[in-house]
C-alpha cells in the first residue's frame, strides 16, 4: 500500500478533498515548480472518503500498489508504445515511397503519440473506478476548531 497522510479541506459527496504536504519524491519531480505555480504550492487530490472524515481532519490516505502500478503502466505505457510502433512503421513507410526515413519515423511517432493520448482520454472514465482513487482509511486527529 501506498500511504500518506493530509489535511481534508473539502468535501463534496462521498469524496474528500486532500491537502498533503511534500515528501521527499515530491522534491525530487521535475514537476514540482509547475504544481507550485498552479496550486500555490500545495498539492490536492480527491479522495474516497469511506470513513467521513469532516474538513480540517488529519487523515491517512491509501492507494492500492497494484493498482498505482497499473495506473502508470496505462498512462505511460500506451503512448510511449504507440509512439515506438509509430516510428518504426514510419520507417517502413519511407522506404515503400522512397522518402527520408528520419522525418517520416518522427512525423508517424508522434502521431502514435498522439493517438495514445487520445485512447487514454477514451479510457478515462475507466480511470476513474474506485480501485484507482485514493481512500481515506483513518482519521489520525480531528478538527478542533469547529
Amino acid at each position: 500500500m501506498i500511504e500518506d497522510i493530509g489535511r481534508v479541506v473539502k468535501i463534496q459527496g462521498d469524496q474528500a478533498f486532500i491537502e498533503v504536504e511534500r515528501t521527499s519524491a515530491c522534491a525530487e519531480c521535475g514537476m514540482q515548480e509547475a504544481e507550485e505555480m498552479t496550486t500555490g504550492g500545495k498539492v490536492v487530490f480527491q479522495a474516497f472518503n469511506m470513513i467521513q472524515a469532516k474538513v480540517g481532519d488529519r487523515v491517512k490516505v491509501q492507494v492500492q500498489t497494484a493498482a498505482y502500478m497499473k495506473a502508470t503502466v496505462y498512462v505511460y505505457g500506451i503512448p510511449v508504445l504507440l509512439m515506438v510502433i509509430g516510428a518504426i512503421f514510419g520507417m517502413y513507410i519511407a522506404g515503400a515511397v522512397n522518402r527520408s526515413s528520419d522525418a517520416m519515423s518522427a512525423l508517424f511517432g508522434i502521431g502514435g503519440l498522439v493517438l495514445g493520448i487520445f485512447i487514454l482520454f477514451l479510457l478515462r472514465k475507466k480511470g476513474n473506478a474506485k480501485k484507482y482513487i485514493p481512500v481515506v482509511v483513518e482519521v489520525l486527529s480531528k478538527d478542533v476548531t469547529s
